[in-house]
């Protein structure tokens, strides 16, 4: 299989991000970037865009429509991302220009995400416990908005590849501990498996898992989480399987738990390639310009593993993985008689 290696780049202005030097760094390591681009920055996506191909650095697009419609992709917003979608292309379409692919971000609505982060009652509304939009509704009503979400987002992968565009969904590691009913995907809002998406990159990050368990896991903890996720996203996907490392800057939340040194980034590649992932992406690029030297976190990402390894799996990680398993199931469960 064949090395990839990308870059996100969420809150770095377009114009910081076509500035040539950056461009040129983006190049020398040969990375795709996958760019962020808001509602309030997309008529700077065609400049973008024909900056990074005279530059000859692929670039993907990466959607975000408005926080108040919940920024990433879900199953509560599948109409406005789509029409959004569309509005992106149809504009570098005008220009002559082409992303070489679309990068849906499958993650539960930003409000959801903040509150759940804090603790207490978000996390249970995150779940389906709390007043949100589809837990008001009856079992069965449920059920057709969930079947409504997909199918609304199969015909999005389809239109984008129509226009000759791959596709690549980004994907909350909860739903690696899914089975066939997708317990998690139903929870989160998340439609991961009914879509066609050329690749699935699932957001593996140490520093996250670490920084956000709130002393509950530790750096060891976290790579064997890395590399446990690894090697699910690895049988369920197989080529098509991508683990996104990170981070090194803050995004969107803004408080998002950081690498402390670029020696954690290079384990964290080793983990993730030992695991049968080769399709690695990077959390981001304003993270690795505020850092200097970035050329230190760019060979971090791109050099082959000096020692490939699989960490064992402490207790701790195991004991996760086992209860979002069974969370997992029981929402599976739950998903069935919903529908019956």
């Amino acid at each position: 299989m064949t090395p990839r290696r990308r870059i996100w780049s969420e809150l770095l202005p377009l114009e910081a991000v076509r500035a040539p030097g950056t461009l040129a760094l983006l190049r020398r390591y040969a990375l795709e970037l996958a760019i962020a681009v808001r509602p309030e920055t997309a008529a700077g996506l065609p400049d973008l865009a024909a900056a990074c191909a005279d530059a000859g650095v692929s670039v993907a697009v990466w959607p975000m429509i408005a926080d108040e419609d919940g920024r990433w992709a879900s199953a509560g917003n599948a109409a406005a991302f789509g029409a959004f979608v569309a509005r992106l292309l149809d504009a570098l379409d005008a220009r002559g220009l082409a992303a070489a692919e679309v990068v849906v971000d499958l993650e539960p609505p930003i409000q959801e995400v903040r509150r759940a982060l804090a603790g207490g009652r978000g996390a249970l509304e995150l779940l389906g416990g709390g007043p949100r939009g589809a837990a008001r509704e009856r079992p069965g009503r449920r059920g057709a908005l969930w079947r409504d979400a997909q199918r609304a987002y199969v015909e999005m992968a389809g239109a984008i590849h129509a226009r000759g565009v791959a596709t690549s969904a980004a994907i909350v590691p909860l739903v690696l501990a899914d089975g066939p009913a997708g317990g998690w995907e139903r929870l989160l809002g998340t439609p991961v498996s009914a879509p066609p998406w050329g690749r699935v990159s699932a957001m593996l990050y140490t520093s996250l898992f670490e920084g956000y368990s709130r002393g509950a896991l530790g750096r060891d903890d976290a790579v064997a989480l890395l590399a446990l996720g690894g090697r699910a996203a690895a049988r369920r996907f197989g080529p098509r399987a991508g683990v996104s490392v990170g981070a090194v800057g803050t995004g969107a939340l803004g408080d998002e738990p950081v690498y402390r040194s670029v020696a954690e980034l290079r384990e964290d590649v080793a983990v993730a390639v030992t695991a049968g992932v080769q399709d690695l992406a990077l959390f981001d690029l304003g993270g690795v310009l505020a850092r200097p030297p970035a050329e230190a976190w760019l060979e971090a990402l791109v050099a082959p593993p000096r020692e490939p390894r699989l960490p064992r799996a402490t207790l701790r990680a195991r004991a996760a993985v086992a209860v979002a398993a069974l969370v997992g199931q029981a929402a599976g469960a739950w998903g069935h008689r919903a529908r019956s």
